[in-house]
């Protein structure tokens, strides 16, 4: 069986890549003004990313695979281009509820939505209560997800503006709390979502966010080696230290170890069935929730002092790297759903 990447799917990767560094968060001060995310956000539609779950629209079998990587290299950069909220969630809710004509402006870079989470970002927000929503950089609306009389019904309203400053413990990425009132002025789009079908929508976000805690790892990783190799003491580069090896060592082994589990949870989503791919996205996202915390702590062990400085990247990743462990369930949360559903049925087991 052979689970390389496709030269399209390698393409595909090195465009992303190059997107992502052109569009890197280095620093608390290089954050992206909301005129310069509008113009970030237009160069990720370009690329086609809102369409990549939508065969209408790319011409394409939807892919979770291609999804992820897009995913991955913008999250190696810290960017904060709201590709897992707007781009992709967003985009998936209303693919799923066959909005066929907000779907074709969310692709022209015309509709800017963003989903709404529940207050513990456990999950999407259901009817009639607070939510946050999430990756809101630039959106006009917000999507919930009510439930009525045995159906799932996608709910669309405008968010009064949701841009500006916002007190959130990740500084590259905008949440907005709205209260009961958005449900207001929303209004119920597109047709009711089956069980089966929604099923996968949770398997995509938790997939997502799996992705983009890969990629903050792997751009942790690739500074703290970066580092190791420049770095001197005692007139020794510290990546000659064999305890900064074996950080460094163990931390690589994390991140492929993340990598895998994501490569086969994005694969499944539409490619196994439901309770196979709900399975493999609850464990890639397990795993990377435990493994990102070890990694990205390691590269501030190997950083040093200058890590926990405010002008360094280090407490960016850190930041992100946190709320990316909390959205649609932590470790120990995921853990507990993955003992359950294998206990369930035998076939899992």
């Amino acid at each position: 069986m052979d689970i390389a990447l496709s030269d399209e799917q390698k393409l595909l990767q090195d465009t992303a890549a190059q997107l992502g560094e052109s569009v890197a968060v280095n620093s608390p001060e290089s954050v992206p003004s909301a005129a310069t995310l509008d113009r970030q956000w237009q160069r990720l539609v370009e690329l086609g990313v809102p369409t990549l779950r939508s065969p209408e629209l790319c011409g394409l079998d939807a892919s979770g695979v291609e999804t992820a990587i897009v995913i991955e290299q913008l999250g190696r950069t810290l960017s904060a281009v709201p590709v897992v909220g707007q781009a992709v969630l967003a985009a998936e809710l209303l693919q799923a509820a066959g909005c066929a004509k907000d779907l074709e402006r969310l692709a022209e870079g015309n509709l800017r939505v963003a989903p709404l989470l529940n207050a513990s970002l456990s999950g999407f927000a259901a009817a009639n209560e607070p939510g946050v929503a999430f990756d809101a950089a630039g959106a006009t609306h917000a999507l919930a997800v009510a439930c009525a009389d045995g159906q799932r019904r996608l709910i669309c309203g405008p968010t009064g503006g949701i841009d500006g400053d916002g007190a959130a413990l990740d500084l590259t990425r905008q949440f907005r709390y709205l209260s009961a009132d958005f449900y207001n002025a929303a209004s119920i789009v597109g047709e009711p979502i089956d069980d089966l079908r929604w099923q996968r929508v949770e398997s995509l976000a938790i997939t997502a966010i799996a992705a983009d805690l890969l990629g903050v790892m792997q751009g942790a990783l690739d500074d703290a080696v970066r580092y190791a190799c420049e770095r001197t003491q005692f007139s020794a580069k510290i990546g000659t230290f064999q305890a900064i090896q074996h950080l460094l060592a163990d931390a690589l082994v994390r991140v492929e170890g993340a990598r895998s589990c994501l490569w086969h949870a994005a694969w499944a989503i539409d490619n196994l069935p439901v309770d196979e791919a709900k399975l493999a996205a609850m464990t890639a996202k397990a795993y990377a929730s435990e493994a990102g915390r070890e990694v990205v702590e390691t590269s501030v062990q190997v950083f040093g002092g200058i890590a926990i400085t405010w002008e360094h990247v280090s407490h960016l990743r850190l930041r992100r790297m946190l709320v990316d462990r909390r959205l649609f369930g932590d470790e120990a949360i995921l853990y507990e759903a993955v003992a359950t559903l294998r206990l369930a049925d035998r076939k899992l087991a």
